[in-house]
């Protein structure tokens, strides 16, 4: 289970990093049959928590990798900027 979440840790950080916040609603839908299968061994609890706790790790590394790509977007404008004016 731990191998699940930290894959949609990864697959949030790209996501948040190529796409808007839209893609994450398709997503999400993925993830509840993908939590069933690898929790489904400790009963309904064990998927449960499987696609609560991969999901909350997926947004919040959406939210790092939106911010990541801000970051990068405005260190790069304001660098062109500086080039520019010289």
């Amino acid at each position: 289970m731990l191998a699940f979440i930290l894959a949609s840790g990864i697959g949030g950080l790209l996501l948040g990093r190529y796409f808007k916040v839209y893609v994450c609603f398709p997503t999400i839908l993925i993830l509840i049959p993908a939590a069933y299968f690898f929790g489904h061994k400790d009963g309904l609890t064990g998927a449960i928590r499987a696609f609560v706790s991969s999901s909350t790790a997926m947004q919040l590394c959406y939210l790092i990798g939106a911010a990541i790509d801000l970051i990068i977007d405005r260190f790069l404008s304001q660098r062109s900027r500086t080039k520019d004016s010289i």
